[in-house]
């Protein structure tokens, strides 16, 4: 399926919430992450011994989750034309392919957008749906290029 540009609008609406709260949306989406896949605390070793409840003053951690949710920024920022936000995540999993980032901690922090942004950042069905479908078409292109670094 492909995005339709009535969903990548919604998208972009839905993102400006997001935006204005950047910080705090970055720190519940990774807190939500690493209560559902406590394992992969482990590859952020600058805050991994800090505990889930005292995790979002620590500024190492602050500065990931902003990383990460500007990093979703450029890509809301660009889906008027998909191939530059796909060539965005490819270089995406460049960079992470060396510190051992799978292509599953990729999908499972993606996957976990939706539901996310419509529990806590007013997405409603539709637009958590746009979300859904996104993070579909832009799955390949990360599979293919995680594909090329490993060999």
């Amino acid at each position: 399926m492909v995005l339709s540009s009535a969903q990548a609008k919604a998208i972009q609406a839905n993102w400006k919430t997001v935006r204005a709260r950047i910080q705090d949306y970055g720190n519940d989406l990774f807190v939500r992450y690493f209560i559902q896949n406590p394992g992969d605390v482990e590859y952020f070793g600058k805050f991994c011994d800090i505990p889930l409840t005292e995790v979002r003053s620590n500024p190492e951690f602050q500065k990931q989750t902003k990383t990460v949710l500007e990093a979703v920024g450029k890509i809301v920022d660009n889906l008027d034309e998909l191939q530059t936000a796909a060539n965005y995540l490819r270089e995406r999993v460049r960079t992470h392919h060396p510190r051992r980032i799978s292509m599953a901690q990729f999908e499972r922090l993606l996957d976990l957008m939706p539901m996310f942004l419509q529990e806590v950042a007013g997405a409603d069905g539709a637009t958590a749906d746009a979300w859904r479908i996104l993070v579909a078409d832009l799955m390949p292109p990360m599979r293919d290029e995680f594909a090329r670094c490993s060999h």
